[in-house]
């Protein structure tokens, strides 16, 4: 067992009825980050409250600085939403030094158990900073009343703890390990056992049930074993998220974080021939639809960024994957269509 990862995951509350709370615990004023459309549902909870209000419309860095530099009077951070307004609210935090509460809608992503923010930097994706909030707060009403697609979404960022792991093995089988990150079989082990936790409950996950929404949360909290063992990404993840990083680059599209991330899964296990019909039959099981003209993409923009994707992660200050290396073929392409298209074909 990996002793520096035993305790992992930040403070976090489960139950229900949380969200009335915060304007009896946070100190005010307090700063609200959100969205538009959630502000809405969700503004009645802090009727007679003292607070700002931000509702987020950029991640860039530029943005988010010049704006955390403009908030003034501000005690504490509440980020209620997805993963754009939790970076964000984790941002503010940060750069203000405030105590951050965070309040995930849905969970599309790990940002709520992530230190570092997933901004912008003239449109490349960086992680920057450190915030720690005081507690997470889980409300399964909350959750199960989203749209379940956007939780579904959470998947990706546990199954590709697999990808992860096999890219690990990839490059220290192949002499391109990182010397500040060899390869670590108890926390391999411990990511592995977090995807084994999705496939358990896949029932569960696509029911949105309270077992289901435990088992989401187990798998994105082992996002804070990022900072536990080093700041090593290797086990967390690999070529799921690079194919992400291409199609983003080459769209300029936003996507569904688990929908791209989700077929570089796919797309990852079917390079490493381990386990790509198990990975497909999971995300497909639980409901979470990965194919390209899911996210709004053509197939011949989905061609363009898996054969340009060893290119572009090859500018790119990553840890050595097997999409550093492999050219996708025409063939390889052929091939995940037919297994997106059997693994989906109940669908519309």
């Amino acid at each position: 067992m990996c002793k520096r990862c035993l305790d992992y995951g930040f403070p976090t509350v489960m139950g229900r009825g949380l969200f009335g709370e915060f304007k009896n615990f946070v100190n005010p004023p307090f700063l609200i980050v959100t969205m538009p459309d959630l502000w809405e549902m969700f503004r009645h909870e802090f009727e007679g409250a003292d607070y700002q209000l931000y509702l987020t419309d950029s991640i860039e860095q530029v943005d988010l600085d010049r704006d955390a530099a403009a908030l003034t009077g501000i005690r504490a951070v509440i980020g209620l939403g997805g993963g754009q307004a939790l970076d964000v609210a984790k941002w503010f935090a940060w750069r203000r030094n405030l105590p951050l509460f965070q309040a995930p809608t849905a969970l599309s992503v790990n940002a709520v158990y992530s230190h570092r923010s997933g901004v912008r930097d003239g449109g490349k994706v960086i992680y920057r900073g450190y915030a720690v909030p005081e507690c997470v707060f889980i409300d399964y009403d909350v959750l199960r009343a989203a749209p379940r697609h956007l939780n579904w979404s959470g998947i990706g960022d546990i199954l590709c703890f697999r990808t992860g792991v096999l890219d690990w093995q990839y490059a220290r089988d192949n002499g391109k390990v990182e010397a500040k990150w060899p390869y670590d079989p108890d926390l391999a082990d411990q990511s592995l056992s977090k995807v084994q936790g999705i496939i358990d409950n896949i029932d569960g996950i696509r029911a949105m049930t309270d077992d289901g929404i435990d088992a989401l949360v187990d798998g994105l909290k082992w996002g804070t074993s990022f900072q536990g063992s080093g700041w090593c990404p290797r086990h967390i993840e690999g070529t799921d998220h690079f194919l992400f990083y291409t199609l983003e680059k080459q769209t300029g599209k936003k996507f569904l974080h688990g929908q791209p991330v989700g077929l570089g899964i796919v797309v990852g296990s079917m390079l490493h021939e381990q386990g790509a019909d198990e990975m497909l039959d999971t995300i497909a099981g639980i409901g979470l639809d990965v194919r390209p003209q899911a996210m709004g993409l053509s197939w011949d923009q989905a061609a363009e960024g898996l054969t340009g994707m060893r290119a572009y992660v090859n500018t790119l200050p990553l840890w050595h994957s097997m999409a550093h290396d492999v050219t996708i073929t025409p063939g390889f392409i052929a091939n995940l269509k037919q297994r997106l298209d059997r693994a989906y074909a109940h669908r519309s």
